[in-house]
């Protein structure tokens, strides 16, 4: 009996230890969202290519054109960016449409569409990963030359 409790004792005590060895404490990002710092220790937004999946819905008229055309200037880049342009319209097509949205919103104020690149290749002018830097750029090129032809077409040649 008294080897059975002292048997006992001791899976207990290993227990706890085993227990509190593994407690692992979470570790914060030191920002919101989804980003990349790059060698000169400036901040990339990715959140456009990292956003999470939106639940299934169904896309019709003009956002459904917009998503079909987007998937297919997607398979014009390399099979890595296709792949990453692929994966991020299918987790967020609602993102991609709303980024398009907006940028017409911008072109309305005032923002040229080609201004709007001209941003994007600033931006990614800092992003070390060239599967990355191209997905990126892709994107940007895609949603606006979308834009334009979906959403804002009175703005399309200027």
């Amino acid at each position: 009996m008294l080897n059975r409790l002292r048997l006992t004792a001791t899976i207990a005590a290993m227990f706890i230890q085993l227990i509190a060895s593994n407690n692992k404490s979470a570790i914060a990002q030191e920002r919101e969202g989804c980003f990349l710092v790059n060698s000169a220790g400036e901040v990339i937004n990715l959140n456009q290519l990292c956003l999470p999946q939106e639940p299934a819905v169904n896309i019709t008229g003009d956002d459904g054109k917009f998503i079909e055309d987007y998937k297919r200037l997607a398979k014009s880049y390399s099979p890595e960016a296709t792949n990453n342009l692929l994966q991020a319209v299918q987790r967020g097509p609602g993102q991609k449409i709303a980024a398009a949205k907006r940028m017409c919103a911008e072109a309305k104020s005032g923002v040229s569409l080609p201004e709007v690149k001209l941003r994007a290749i600033g931006q990614a002018a800092s992003i070390d990963n060239p599967t990355v830097k191209e997905s990126f750029l892709a994107d940007a090129d895609i949603i606006t030359t979308l834009a334009a032809n979906h959403y804002c077409p009175e703005l399309a040649n200027k």
